[in-house]
């Protein structure tokens, strides 16, 4: 196997030749002004090329540095990105937290006839026509079967089970539900039972209501007090549609819910109504 061929061993030549002959111009610059000055004729082509090439191999070492330093530079920005998009994540949160809980205590603060106990959501129901919520407050915390749970949007539905440390609460949006109702409306005060709604399960409905019971689109609906379980004037929702039955003498009334039960996040469990004051 050769190690060099004939045009390496011609290249090498040359430029040992082209180096021998730039140290001997050096040398004898002084003493043959003449051969100096051909030699500089000859070699200038040669300069310029070693010139040239020392100079990309200068700006080569060059651009792998700056690009090393950019490399480095850009995997810190990253990082420090992450890091302010974790940071922004948690003060949105902190926000969010922040306005449920000024709304609970604005509510608990005004709502002064009944003693209320603030709960977490910790569990859901995954069905699709049962709902109900775990709570992280149960029986050593106060709460009993049939407690209310309202939130300040409204109502929500009612303890069904009690645990050591945890309740379960059916919705009112569950079709097992019901709530004694009536029209808020003083010109009506219609009275039914709201109910949750197999057909359209993000309404409610209001049925038992008379033919000729004044109801209309728009009315707020809140609980009436009777039934046993609920407390007079919590709000239910508002009606978007009422719908007579066929062939009979009542109609129904569909009711878009006053709570988001999709977002419930924290409670309100009543465990019972203050005394009022005497004066």
């Amino acid at each position: 196997m050769k190690w060099f061929d004939k045009k390496t061993v011609v290249l090498c030549v040359a430029f040992l030749t082209v180096f021998l002959l730039v140290v001997s111009a050096a040398r004898l610059q002084n003493r043959y002004p003449l051969m100096s000055r051909i030699a500089a004729t000859v070699l200038t082509p040669f300069d310029y090329v070693f010139s040239g090439l020392a100079g990309a191999i200068q700006a080569g070492t060059l651009f792998t540095r700056d690009l090393a330093t950019v490399y480095r530079e850009n995997q810190t920005l990253r990082v420090e990105n992450q890091e302010l998009r974790h940071v922004v994540f948690q003060l949105t949160e902190k926000a969010a937290e922040n306005e449920r809980l000024q709304a609970m205590l604005e509510f608990r603060t005004k709502t002064v006839a009944f003693q209320m106990k603030a709960a977490a959501v910790i569990g859901r129901d995954p069905g699709t026509l049962n709902y109900s919520l775990l709570i992280n407050q149960g029986a050593s915390d106060g709460i009993r079967v049939n407690m209310p749970v309202v939130t300040h949007q409204g109502l929500v539905g009612h303890v069904t089970e009690v645990f050591g440390g945890t309740a379960k609460v059916r919705l009112l949006l569950d079709v097992n539900s019901s709530a004694a109702a009536m029209v808020q409306r003083p010109q009506s005060r219609a009275v039914g039972i709201v109910e949750g709604n197999p057909a359209q399960t993000v309404l409610l409905r209001m049925k038992n209501l008379l033919r000729d019971s004044d109801v209309i689109k728009g009315d707020k609906i809140m609980t009436s007090g009777l039934g046993g379980i609920y407390p007079k004037g919590l709000l239910i929702g508002e009606v978007v549609d009422v719908v007579d039955d066929d062939g009979g003498l009542l109609k129904n009334a569909m009711i878009h819910p006053a709570v988001d039960f999709s977002r419930l996040e924290e409670v309100f469990v009543i465990i019972g109504e203050r005394s009022p004051v005497r004066p």
